[in-house]
């Protein structure tokens, strides 16, 4: 499976883990493939907008924050 990166979804997700949206650790979106989903928030998390915490026999998260860089982000596409 081939994916590319969109940057909605970026927005989507960090507006989802700053408001507590995502019912832990059920990371999905009705809108979305879960493996989307899951491929955006590991390349969120390299490039430093997230910081996740995996449980360690699932690929769901116990949970998930927002890194300063990540508000920072969030803020400016929200405006």
């Amino acid at each position: 499976m081939h994916f590319s990166y969109d940057n909605s979804l970026e927005y989507k997700i960090l507006y989802n883990v700053k408001h507590d949206v995502f019912d832990y650790p059920n990371t999905s979106m009705p809108e979305y493939d879960i493996r989307t989903v899951d491929f955006h928030m590991k390349l969120m998390e390299q490039k430093g907008l997230l910081i996740l915490t995996p449980f360690t026999y699932d690929f769901y998260y116990s949970d998930i924050q927002l890194t300063q860089k990540g508000e920072t982000v969030l803020e400016q596409k929200a405006s």
